[in-house]
């Protein structure tokens, strides 16, 4: 299936909410549908995701005033709630205590065959929002340049914009995570592409957000032979991981890092995150300097040992609603290239596809 894109020029926040609201209506109603669903796993009624709603929409408006109207507009063409619309940009936040697996390689240009740096992640979430996500391209009317792969009805994830400037995104869990809503990691993120110029800027952006819910935000730019840096952020404050010796970075879903790591709950509740880390760190071992390529990151992926947990994860057989994780998307982002590339699925998919067409031509 191919990947489903949105391309949005308006020249204000309102119109381009609006348009992308009409647009995608069908598909934020899924995505609105399921996140309902995963609320009241958590005990969270419709009440309640008024009520959060209402303070995410707070938070938001005040920390970025441009994506608060976004999110009005969002809501206007959907025709559903602004409080609906601001839940699910909040929806890390409100699902605080849910597990997660996702997977990050990062190399500076020193380990890469290219000489430039470079970024892939899985993304694992809920099978169930497998049809809910989107590419969305937005072309702002000063000229900047924003890619994210995001779902319907929020405003950004992970991405590119045009200065070259890539961010990935773990989820991570803390002992303080919870209400009161701070800013939602997904607006952080989008805050990011839309602002940042190179590493700095988003690391300071990062650092200085005051957030309610943790998270692993890796930063790639394609400055001096490439930079790579994640932050980790959680009520506790921000902490940061660079690469090895080598120029790699790899991450997964819990605290490698002061001060988050002395309230990791991740640990405990989803172990299968430390073998991830371990097993991807062994296989980027093996792989020489200025030899590392996508496909090699990619295939070094492909791994289904640890089954849900898994760096190539699949629903289990018989997976209830919460605990059906698979790896909805695989993603290359290359900052020289200003290129963000996305696949549907998992690494093992990419590769299953790569041979088919191979077969193809023969």
């Amino acid at each position: 299936m191919t990947v489903h894109r949105h391309l949005s020029t308006e020249a204000t926040p309102g119109d381009r909410g609006r348009a992308l609201g009409l647009a995608q209506r069908d598909r934020i109603g899924l995505v609105t549908d399921v996140y309902a669903r995963l609320f009241s796993l958590n005990g969270l009624g419709g009440a309640d995701i008024t009520r959060f709603g209402g303070q995410a929409l707070d938070r938001i408006a005040a920390y970025s005033p441009e994506l608060g109207t976004e999110i009005e507009g969002i809501a206007a063409g959907s025709g559903l709630p602004v409080e609906t619309i601001a839940a699910l940009n909040a929806r890390t936040e409100l699902l605080a205590a849910s597990a997660g697996e996702c997977s990050t390689i990062a190399c500076l240009g020193a380990m890469t065959a290219s000489g430039s740096a470079l970024g892939i992640q899985t993304w694992d979430w809920h099978n169930e929002l497998a049809d809910g996500w989107m590419v969305w391209t937005i072309e702002h009317p000063d000229g900047r340049r924003v890619e994210t792969l995001t779902e319907a009805g929020i405003v950004g994830k992970i991405g590119i914009n045009d200065r070259g400037v890539a961010i990935l995104l773990n989820i991570l869990g803390h002992r303080d995570d919870g209400p009161p809503v701070g800013i939602p990691i997904h607006v952080l993120c989008r805050s990011v592409l839309d602002q940042a110029d190179g590493a700095v800027a988003a690391l300071e952006l990062i650092a200085a957000a005051d957030v309610s819910a943790s998270s692993a935000i890796t930063v790639v730019t394609d400055e001096d032979g490439g930079t790579v840096c994640t932050v980790e952020v959680s009520p506790a404050g921000p902490g940061f991981v660079t690469p090895d010796d080598r120029g790699v970075l790899v991450h997964t879903n819990h605290f490698v890092e002061h001060p988050g790591r002395d309230g990791d709950t991740a640990v405990r509740a989803a172990p299968g995150t430390i073998l991830r880390l371990d097993l991807a760190k062994r296989r980027m071992a093996a792989m020489r300097p200025g030899e590392v390529t996508p496909a090699a990151v990619l295939a070094a992926m492909s791994s289904h040992r640890g089954g849900a947990s898994a760096m190539c994860c699949h629903p289990e057989p018989g997976a209830a609603l919460g605990d059906r994780w698979t790896t909805l998307a695989t993603v290359v982002a290359e900052p020289a290239l200003r290129e963000l590339v996305v696949y549907r699925g998992g690494p093992c998919q990419i590769e299953a596809a790569s041979t088919t067409a191979a077969a193809a031509r023969q």
